[in-house]
């Protein structure tokens, strides 16, 4: 059986992150995901869409973001699309947890929860396309 897959696209605008992370909950419910796992991809979800848009565009809402969701026998695979400013995995560094909770300030941990939350979290470039992805992956017990 061909895995199953669907896909949204948004405008980069924060105001559509509730129907995203709506999506990315309901979608690890017919995944078969119990439902804190299912509350925490979509925590994850949340984070990457955002960081797209403030950080890949820098809040321009005139782009569009692109979910791609793959429903295999083995995980739930989501890929976040887009043409803003890339993330390769070799520029990302987590947080510390002990020492934001010294210096706590506002954002930066949206790497670090997508990290905890998803079993893969992967970025690549398709230079030829100009686009770049997220991609998250959960996978079924």
């Amino acid at each position: 059986m061909e895995p199953a897959e669907f896909r949204l696209v948004i405008p980069s605008q924060t105001r559509y992150l509730n129907l995203v992370t709506g999506l990315a909950k309901r979608a690890s419910l017919v995944a078969g995901l119990d439902d804190a796992t299912a509350a925490k991809v979509s925590i994850a979800v949340d984070e990457a869409v955002t960081n797209v848009i403030l950080h890949a565009y820098h809040g321009e809402g005139e782009h569009s973001v692109e979910l791609e969701l793959r429903f295999t026998e083995q995980a739930l695979e989501i890929h976040i699309l887009h043409s803003g400013q890339g993330l390769r995995g070799d520029q990302i560094v987590l947080p510390d947890p002990k020492e934001y909770i010294k210096h706590p300030r506002k954002g930066g941990l949206g790497l670090l929860l997508m990290s905890r939350f998803m079993d893969e979290v992967r970025f690549k470039a398709d230079e030829a396309s100009g686009r770049n992805e997220c991609c998250l992956i959960k996978k079924l017990d």
